[in-house]
């Protein structure tokens, strides 16, 4: 086998793969333009959808905090309220007995029969240390088993009183002091309920509920459960007088205080139940929506600590948060975003569609002037060499603008087809040998009079290789583009240079002016198809805004590239480089 027929094979099979990877990666950038336009879609949907979902939850979430914190303010009032309410009519009826037995003088008996004088009395004893227990008052229709308990509740209450001279220094409460909690070991189920121990501090002031200096001193208060209170007062160290209320008329009289006076029946349902659950009293309108759990709890203050307060508020006492406005605004927000999104990806797909429909029409008529513009340059070839033996300089002058005008229009109609072919991936080149200097002199030929013409001053510096494949039509399309971008965009600085020269394995084919230059950011702008510079469509600069999107891609074809270069600050500086094949 022919070693150089071997080597050209060699070099065709690596041309072809290296046009069908440019050809695959040409289809690639396509496609991943479509994926960045639809990502970016997405990111301007779901993010502003996002941040207005959390916004609007944030803005729910906070209503209902500031709703659930003013609802809680007035219950925790309205409860505390109920409690004074309650404790200070305890606090009342205590001053009531402490004056019944406060006499100077009496003894334990004495003292007993006179609280025993209260229509609220069910039974008055005088206890004892040592466990004796004198009854002093019984109501009649006492229950005669009772008393054991009395001797039960004195033992405990002598045994608490004991301990609480030690507590009394440490009492800060404003009217009673609890001491003690002592649960009943008796065997009588109802008797096994918890009785607490509260004292009345003497040594504090009634009227504006201050506390006066020097230790406290417990002579009186309350032993108390559930719903049984037992009034004490010590009469020496060792004897205590207890007196028994009728729990009912009590707790009835404190009961009758709810809602406080002066204040309407509550719309909700205002609960009073032991600490262990057993409801006492009911008070409110108990509107819709109080049957629910309570909102609000409160334990009593001593000495009715086993007392919790609660309080169920009605559906219509409180108002929900107005959320309204928010999912108004949220909706909106989000309906308005996906509107946009809407518009932007109709206009993006008719501009697409527009553009379609504009490279088809353009094609389709490409094609139909192709023939009479090829029968256009024939007859005026042909005119051309009648004329030039006739010696009429005039039609001669005439026929040159014939022909440049003719050539642009087929250099304008090949860019329309080529375009076409590459959205079709039909586009190729001929790779076949040239002399690269006369291609390109050829090429700037076609264009030097026009040029200079119109004041530029074209130099040409050829220093290419003897000999290399490329497709010379290819060549002169691209040279043709860059050079109608400095007809059209360089005029007032009437200069351009085109050169050639070989730099190892590669020729480089530099096309250069000095006028206005491309902006920086507009540099890869320019190869993208259909882009141009808005001042261009200002400055009345004709154009479709194809050619170097074709230039590149032939050149791309050919294994090179086209490039703007950024270091050319005079004007715009156009490289093409080429791989030098051998022959």
């Amino acid at each position: 086998m022919n070693p150089l027929f071997d080597s050209h094979s060699r070099e065709n099979s690596l041309h072809k793969l290296a046009v069908a990877l440019k050809a695959w990666a040409y289809r690639t950038r396509q496609s991943m333009q479509q994926r960045r336009t639809n990502l970016l879609l997405i990111l301007l949907v779901i993010t502003p959808v996002a941040l207005l979902t959390w916004l609007g939850t944030y803005l729910i979430r906070d209503a209902a905090r500031s709703t659930d914190s003013a609802m809680q303010a007035v219950l925790a009032e309205r409860l505390a309220v109920a409690n004074q309410q309650l404790v200070n009519d305890l606090r009342r009826f205590t001053d009531k007995l402490d004056l019944m037995a406060n006499a100077e003088g009496m003894t334990g008996r004495e003292v007993a029969a006179a609280l025993g004088t209260h229509q609220w009395m069910m039974e008055t004893w005088v206890a004892q240390e040592g466990g004796a227990v004198i009854p002093v008052f019984e109501k009649s229709g006492h229950t005669p088993g009772e008393r054991a308990d009395a001797q039960l509740r004195s033992s405990v209450l002598l045994d608490t009183l004991k301990s609480a001279v030690s507590q009394a220094s440490a009492t800060t409460g404003p009217f009673y002091a609890w001491v003690n909690a002592t649960p009943a070991q008796a065997t009588d189920r109802s008797r096994q309920a918890t009785w607490m121990t509260f004292a009345r501090a003497d040594n504090y002031r009634l009227q504006n509920l201050e506390l006066e200096t020097g230790p406290s001193k417990f002579l009186s208060g309350w032993h108390v459960t559930d719903g049984d209170f037992i009034y004490w007062r010590q009469v020496s160290p060792r004897e205590v007088v207890c007196a028994r209320l009728i729990s009912l008329l009590l707790r009835r009289a404190l009961y009758d205080r709810l809602p406080p006076p002066g204040l309407d029946p509550y719309p909700g349902k205002l609960l009073l139940a032991t600490a262990s659950g057993i409801q006492l009293h009911t008070a409110g309108r108990m509107l819709s929506g109080s049957s629910a759990a309570p909102s609000a709890r409160l334990v009593c203050s001593a000495p009715l600590s086993q007392w919790v307060l609660s309080y169920s508020p009605a559906s219509v006492e409180f108002p929900k948060p107005y959320l309204f406005p928010i999912l108004l605004g949220v909706s909106s927000g989000c309906l308005l975003v996906l509107a946009l999104a809407w518009t932007f990806f109709r206009e993006n797909a008719r501009e697409l569609r527009l553009a379609q429909q504009r490279v088809s029409f353009v094609n389709q008529i490409s094609h139909e002037l192709k023939t009479p513009l090829t029968n256009i340059q024939l007859y005026t070839e042909m005119a051309a060499h009648r004329i030039e033996d006739s010696g009429d300089a005039i039609a001669q002058r005439h026929l040159r603008v014939v022909e440049t005008e003719t050539a642009r229009l087929n250099r304008l109609i090949q860019n329309v087809l080529n375009y076409a072919r590459q959205q079709r991936d039909k586009l190729s080149v001929q790779i076949k040998p040239i002399v690269l200097d006369e291609v390109v002199n050829r090429a700037v030929g076609n264009w030097r009079t026009l040029l200079e013409n119109k004041g530029f001053q074209v130099h040409t510096v050829l220093q290419g290789p003897p000999l290399m494949k490329a497709d010379a039509d290819a060549l002169e399309q691209i040279l043709g583009n860059l050079l109608s971008n400095v007809d059209k965009y360089a005029a007032h600085g009437k200069w351009v240079s085109i050169r050639t020269e070989t730099a190892g394995s590669s020729v480089r084919i530099v096309v250069e002016d000095r006028g206005s230059g491309i902006p920086s950011g507009k540099r890869r702008m320019v190869f993208e198809p259909f882009e141009r510079l808005r001042s261009d469509l200002n400055e009345g600069v004709s154009g479709t805004g194809i050619g170097l999107t074709i230039s590149r891609e032939l050149a791309d074809l050919h294994g090179g590239s086209l490039e703007v270069c950024s270091l050319y600050k005079d004007g715009a500086r156009f490289i093409l480089t080429l791989p030098v094949h051998p022959l």
